[in-house]
């Protein structure tokens, strides 16, 4: 069925992603408990939903992004589709408010996705590059 490389190369990838979304999530608590500054800074003028959008938007993209494996720029496509698709829906919603700000938090964090994918690849180019 599988070959030996297969199964070992799926595994790598697979750590791999858990071990960016751990650091990404240790990242957040850390900063998020141990920094005052940061919690006035970030919720003076934002709403929690807002900050919500922005964590499950970006982790939507990168849950797409990998399991789908569509080039990035299409799978950012689709997901600001889908965002604006949701709001839409939730405009015409008697017990749901649509808002636009909601769309824009959407929109950050699949752009932050987008960032953080682009650094990745060219932190692999660069390395790539000095061991040739």
């Amino acid at each position: 069925m599988f070959s030996q490389s297969t199964m070992t190369n799926t595994s790598m990838k697979s750590r791999y992603h858990l071990s960016i979304l751990a650091i990404i999530i240790t990242l957040f608590f850390c900063v998020y408990f141990y920094s005052a500054d940061f919690r006035k800074l970030a919720f003076r003028s934002t709403q929690i939903d807002s900050i919500g959008h922005i964590i499950s938007f970006l982790c939507l993209t990168w849950v797409l992004h990998s399991i789908l494996k569509l080039p990035l720029f299409n799978t950012m496509i689709t997901v600001a589709f889908y965002g604006a698709l949701t709001e839409l829906g939730q405009y015409y919603l008697g017990f749901r408010s649509a808002e636009f700000t909601d769309f824009i938090a959407d929109l950050i964090g699949i752009a932050i996705f987008a960032t953080i994918r682009w650094g990745i690849l060219m932190y692999r180019n660069r390395s790539s590059n000095r061991s040739s």
